[in-house]
């Protein structure tokens, strides 16, 4: 029997790969499955550009009226100029003097896992992860801050998926790094 070019055997693993997308119940199309790979894309950007990029970059991955809230409590941050304050104090707060290259960088790190993803429309969609956060303090080295979860709502606009409304649930944190940095007064 004949072998399979190279080219040939990628194609059928690409009609199978397809095929299998299509036939998995969680993934009702491959429209589907391309949101929500492109929500887990999100969610891993917000983690960089929460630590790394700019106040407007960071306010970029959020619809322009956006909410943010801790626990059940009120909503502490609202619309895109809020966005950006928060994002701008963040970096006051946390900013590390440039690195060799010049940029900025953080003393903040967040590391965000275990993304779900609920479709419940065309341009809409629910979900969470979960979130520890570090902090490189200069006199004890790289400590644990938080270990939260987000509950977000999705909005898809513009061809692009922004979050909507988060709840950040704290479930546990380091009570006296928070109160050294600021937090919980």
């Amino acid at each position: 029997m004949r072998e399979l070019s190279s080219w040939r055997k990628n194609r059928v693993l690409q009609f199978l790969a397809v095929g299998w997308l299509l036939a998995c119940p969680a993934l009702s199309s491959a429209s589907a499955a391309e949101d929500r790979f492109l929500i887990h894309e999100l969610m891993d950007r917000y983690g960089v550009v929460h630590d790394f990029g700019t106040p407007e970059e960071y306010a970029d991955l959020f619809t322009d009226d956006a909410e943010i809230a801790v626990g059940s409590g009120a909503t502490v941050v609202k619309g895109r100029a809020a966005l950006i304050a928060q994002a701008q104090r963040d970096h006051e707060r946390f900013g590390a003097p440039p690195g060799p290259d010049g940029k900025s960088t953080s003393i903040m790190r967040h590391i965000i896992s275990n993304h779900t993803v609920t479709l419940t429309g065309k341009n809409s969609a629910t979900g969470g992860s979960y979130v520890i956060t570090l902090i490189n303090d200069a006199k004890d080295g790289p400590q644990i801050l938080s270990m939260s979860r987000y509950e977000d709502r999705y909005v898809k606009a513009k061809g692009s998926w922004r979050i909507a409304h988060r709840v950040i649930v704290l479930e546990s944190g380091n009570q006296v790094l928070g109160k050294k940095l600021g937090f919980g007064r």
